[in-house]
């Protein structure tokens, strides 16, 4: 028997790593107990396959959940609740600032690591979206005792904007890479 060319390993060691991927997959899945149609429906509160629950969500009552979004909502809607029941963290006076100053940190955060400025970190995405947090949710309570608020849409669509930006150009550059 000859041994194999160069192209043979390479085949052979492609298929070991689609096999160990597929393996990797089917586990979680299974874990889980998610077919293909389930995971696919579990996006909506996990944002990604089951591959990198463990790596970017938390496990919360049976379900996997976007850790960002396990930190963002609930402080979010805590203060905002609080705000609307007249507990002042800080005065109105200051309110424009805060707001915009306290979501610079989880738009850092995020945008960042979508473009590839630097890798995932579980603690720094947590804490900056804990203070991004604050600020959302004194803008949410502005939402919660007037609709349409100025205080709560103009820095949803500025940093969420900012936020779909780099999730596109992260997606186009990876993809550019492969």
């Amino acid at each position: 028997m000859t041994a194999p060319s160069d192209l043979d390993a390479a085949f052979v060691a492609k298929l070991a790593e689609m096999r160990q991927r597929k393996l990797t997959g089917r586990s979680l899945g299974a874990v889980q107990g998610l077919s293909e149609r389930e995971a696919r429906g579990n996006l909506w509160l996990a944002h990604r396959w089951p591959e990198k629950y463990g790596e970017r969500c938390v496990h919360i009552r049976g379900r996997w959940v976007c850790r960002r979004c396990s930190v963002l909502y609930p402080i979010g809607v805590v203060v905002a609740t609080l705000f609307a029941a007249g507990v002042e963290l800080w005065p109105r006076s200051w309110d424009m600032t805060a707001i915009w100053v306290l979501c610079i940190p989880g738009t850092v955060a995020y945008c960042g690591e979508a473009v590839g400025l630097f890798t995932y970190r579980a603690r720094w995405q947590s804490l900056a979206m804990a203070i991004t947090a604050v600020g959302f949710g004194r803008g949410l309570g502005y939402e919660f005792l007037e609709r349409w608020s100025g205080q709560f849409w103009w820095p949803v669509t500025v940093f969420g904007g900012l936020w779909f930006a780099a999730t596109v150009i992260g997606s186009l550059r990876t993809r550019a890479g492969r």
